[in-house]
């Protein structure tokens, strides 16, 4: 988890706790640019407050990029003729400054999240006692170009825990 929310993020009267940094994910700086466009985007995607704070970045950054999207669209006339746009939206350069600076966290929690991923792809099947994935199927997944090139990305990311031969340790 990289911060931490009492209410969640919602468009009701109760004042959600603030969120607060976690050393070494986020800082105080990022934990107040995200509770901003939080506040700022709640109207925009309601599912925010559904879900968990840190899948919430991409969806803030998701909504930064789709305003600034419709405000270069609507910044053309005929662009803004086709999409039906009737005003142009407001110019928001400290929403994009907060949603580049958020970016490192995204990219922190994804590089987290496949490390964990890669790590339960290799423990044991509860059916079969065999990896959940062999490296043939972790790099279809991952898009690599072969089964070593797999290997070497789970040891980078999840490690070797044991030097046993089978399961979690990152063999083939």
């Amino acid at each position: 988890m990289l911060f931490v929310e009492s209410e969640g993020v919602t468009n009701t009267d109760k004042a959600p706790r603030p969120i607060e940094p976690v050393p070494s994910v986020m800082d105080e700086d990022q934990a107040q640019l995200l509770a901003r466009l939080s506040a700022d985007y709640a109207g925009d995607l309601q599912q925010i407050g559904e879900r968990a704070p840190h899948a919430a970045i991409t969806a803030l950054l998701h909504a930064v990029h789709a305003h600034q999207a419709q405000r270069v669209f609507a910044c053309n006339p005929r662009w803004r003729e086709i999409a039906g746009i009737a005003e142009v939206p407001e110019d928001r350069e400290d929403d994009v400054a907060a949603a580049l600076t958020l970016l490192q966290v995204a990219r922190h929690d994804l590089e987290s999240l496949e490390g964990a991923l890669l790590l339960a792809a290799r423990t044991s099947s509860t059916r079969t006692g065999k990896p959940l994935l062999t490296f043939r199927q972790i790099a279809a997944a991952l898009g690599v170009e072969s089964e070593q090139a797999a290997q070497g990305r789970y040891r980078r990311k999840a490690g070797t825990p044991n030097d046993t031969s089978s399961g979690i340790d990152g063999t083939p």
